[in-house]
């Protein structure tokens, strides 16, 4: 199977949650143009850039908090109630446009609807880690998201268009609204656990600022983010002047803007397929960096042509690279960001992307007045193109942070109650873990010592003495020990020495209680593979290591 496919074959939820994004993101980029098809017609390039902003700005502000929800509510809940509110106020819009309720009820009503939008992106991301059993699943899983913004931001503007043209406004919003309602009957019941953490206690608002508190002088992350907005500046100057430019420079009429418009989905769709590739690399910051840079050029070489295809092209490639670049950075970011706040750095992440969209949408009028719709391009995408290098070296910082190492997952998936935990924690997990080799009848742990780290075996053998008396059992590759004194918190009742020179990956106190009690499947193996040695001492009569 190709590897972007990986995750249609996974078990669990994977495949429902994919199902739903699809459908949130056909409702997301249709809606969208249908609002700003609206606004040209009422009042122009004006209008239609003062409609994205009025949606786009509050939607920044309030949407971290809103899907700060994904840290403190079981994130497939979390999920069913983003779609459902998408869906209710999408069905709000159809009344008002039906009404033909006036310009600052249609805005308003279309302001709520993309708060709405802006809770799921940051949940949907969240709840992939949890879901993926696998570095190829999850990869997979955000090539396939990637993919369907990149098919949605094609085909919904295409359709956009199609179905205004055709039927009109109130009846666009009714596809919308069903869409997601489908979007959520799929998240239901999907099972997974409620995150734990210090954002349990909390309400939205402060969970919202616990977000940027974590990315407070991370700047190696804010830099991430930042790359990560320049997909959504172009975007967001696009759905405005790609209306301009199809009228004024094409000569077609304003409802053909859906095919200029969707160019870039069609380029992103392309570039998610061959994302998932470069998203498992060691490496991602020289993959995201050449995807920003590609992106920005080929939308500057647009003003190069006045006819459709070669303009179609240059939207194409700048989508393939925004795509790469996307994918890439989203995987970057789940590699090293705590999960705790994971749906609060992604509300962060959503956050700037509306931000950026606007900053496009205010942009593109602005350069119309002053270069022309055809010439404004340039500056954009030139600009985009040197913010992305300008970041190269803070955006590094997080390959080193999140370094790939398949050896030590390997080892730490072999224990039965750390194999249980999200594969980012496992990496996260390995990355913070040492190594250690003991020469052979050196001691490891010494009964009555403090519990200060959890071991597992990569070469050898060590034997257990509990009182002076040798255990009738040994310890062997693959298999781990230490956690009865971590969980409970005695001292080491058990003194564990290498029978033969041994190599161990040793994992201290606070990263293996954080990554276990994180984990309600890590706790209760835990806790029963800690009984079943208690009962297995008992039996011996030995006390527990």
């Amino acid at each position: 199977m190709p590897a972007t496919l990986t995750a249609l074959a996974a078990p669990g939820g994977v495949r429902r949650v994919l199902g739903a994004y699809a459908l949130f993101g056909f409702a997301e980029f249709f809606g969208w143009i249908v609002i700003i098809l609206w606004a040209y017609d009422r009042g122009g390039a004006g209008l239609a850039a003062l409609a994205a902003v009025v949606q786009l700005v509050p939607a920044a502000i309030i949407g971290p908090a809103l899907a700060s929800v994904g840290d403190r509510i079981p994130r497939g809940t979390a999920l069913a109630l983003a779609y459902a509110l998408v869906a209710v106020t999408a069905l709000l819009g159809v009344v008002v446009l039906a009404a033909d309720a006036g310009t600052v009820l249609v805005i308003g009503t279309s302001t709520l609807l993309t708060t709405a939008i802006a809770v799921v992106r940051p949940v949907h991301f969240a709840a992939l880690p949890s879901l993926a059993d696998s570095p190829e699943v999850l990869v997979s899983a955000n090539a396939l998201s990637s993919i369907f913004d990149g098919t949605f931001r094609f085909v919904g503007p295409v359709a956009a268009g199609f179905v205004v043209a055709r039927a009109g406004y109130w009846q666009a919003f009714v596809l919308e609204a069903a869409a997601a309602l489908l979007a959520c009957l799929f998240c239901l019941r999907l099972g997974l656990p409620r995150p734990e953490g210090d954002g349990d206690e909390v309400g939205s608002l402060t969970a919202a600022v616990q977000g940027l508190v974590t990315l407070w002088r991370d700047w190696a992350s804010l830099a991430l983010l930042l790359v990560l907005t320049i997909d959504f500046v172009l975007a967001g100057a696009l759905d405005v002047l790609g209306v301009s430019f199809t009228t004024d420079v094409l000569d077609r009429p304003e409802t053909d803007a859906g095919v200029v418009i969707g160019a870039l989905g069609v380029g992103s769709l392309i570039g998610a397929v061959m994302a998932a590739s470069t998203g498992r690399r060691r490496r991602l910051s020289p993959v995201i960096t050449v995807g920003a840079v590609v992106e920005g050029l080929c939308f500057a070489a647009v003003a190069a042509f006045a006819v459709v295809a070669p303009v179609l092209a240059m939207l194409v490639v700048s989508g393939i690279g925004g795509a790469i670049m996307l994918v890439s950075g989203r995987t970057l970011l789940q590699r090293s960001t705590d999960d705790r706040v994971l749906a609060r750095v992604f509300a962060v992440q959503e956050s700037t992307t509306l931000v950026g969209t606007a900053v496009g949408a205010v942009a593109a009028p602005l350069l119309i007045n002053l270069v022309s719709a055809r010439y404004a391009f340039v500056p954009l995408g030139i600009g985009c193109a040197l913010l992305a290098l300008s970041c190269v070296t803070l955006v590094r910082r997080l390959d080193a942070r999140a370094v790939l190492l398949p050896l030590e997952v390997s080892l730490l998936r072999a224990v039965p109650f750390l194999s249980v935990l999200p594969e980012y924690e496992l990496e996260r997990l390995a990355q913070r873990a040492r190594w250690e080799t003991v020469a052979s009848g050196q001691v490891v742990i010494r009964q009555g010592d403090a519990g200060d780290a959890f071991y597992v075996v990569s070469e050898g053998e060590l034997t257990v003495t509990v009182d002076g008396v040798l255990a009738g059992h040994v310890i062997s590759a693959g298999q781990g020990f230490g956690e009865i004194a971590l969980l409970h918190a005695v001292r080491r009742t058990a003194t564990i020495t290498s029978a033969t020179e041994t190599r161990l990956l040793v994992v201290d106190r606070g990263d293996f209680l954080a990554a276990v009690t994180g984990s309600a499947d890590g706790r209760a193996i835990a806790a029963e593979t800690a009984a079943s040695h208690l009962e297995r001492d008992r039996k011996t009569g030995n006390a527990p290591r």
